[in-house]
């Protein structure tokens, strides 16, 4: 489900506005990539389309159970929207004169925002995310999108 945060005397459709995509895992540096986004989104004239991916293993090994918002709830998509939607709450605010899209999706994070990318002018995401280990620093899903993107990769810290 996509949802639009317009912003008040928004762009007209005359001119076609670029995307910019930006992955949120929920963690600082994911935070940090949003605004970054934003901030350049203002800049440019252009579209923020943040975006969150949601993977429900079938088994959950143990260490897993209570990490994620979703282990406790029977429908991940909508357990995912409405986190998502509180993290795009927290820099809105902050950037009326953007236009900004959630999108939730369910998949592989690094494969899904390559695929994003080829409908991008750029991809930002944090360097490490929630599942990185103390002293990363590039996580597995960035290092991934930086290599196979199909648009420029921008990692905040």
């Amino acid at each position: 489900m996509d949802e639009m945060t317009r912003p008040e005397g928004g762009p007209t459709a005359d001119r076609r506005m670029g995307r910019i995509v930006v992955g949120v895992d929920g963690s600082k540096q994911s935070r940090i990539a949003l605004r970054w986004a934003c901030a350049d989104a203002r800049a440019k004239g252009d579209m923020v389309v943040v975006v969150a991916v949601w993977h429900l293993y079938p088994l959950a090994p143990p260490e897993r159970v209570g990490t994620s918002p979703w282990w406790f709830t029977a429908d991940p998509q909508e357990a995912t929207e409405a986190y998502l939607g509180e993290v795009v709450d927290e820099v809105a605010d902050d950037f009326p004169d953007v236009l900004i899209e959630q999108q939730v999706v369910s998949g592989h994070a690094a494969e899904e925002l390559i695929h994003l990318s080829a409908a991008a002018e750029e991809v930002v995401l944090g360097a490490t995310g929630s599942g990185g280990f103390a002293g990363m620093n590039l996580g597995s899903t960035s290092r991934a999108v930086l290599e196979h993107a199909l648009s420029t990769v921008v990692l905040a810290r």
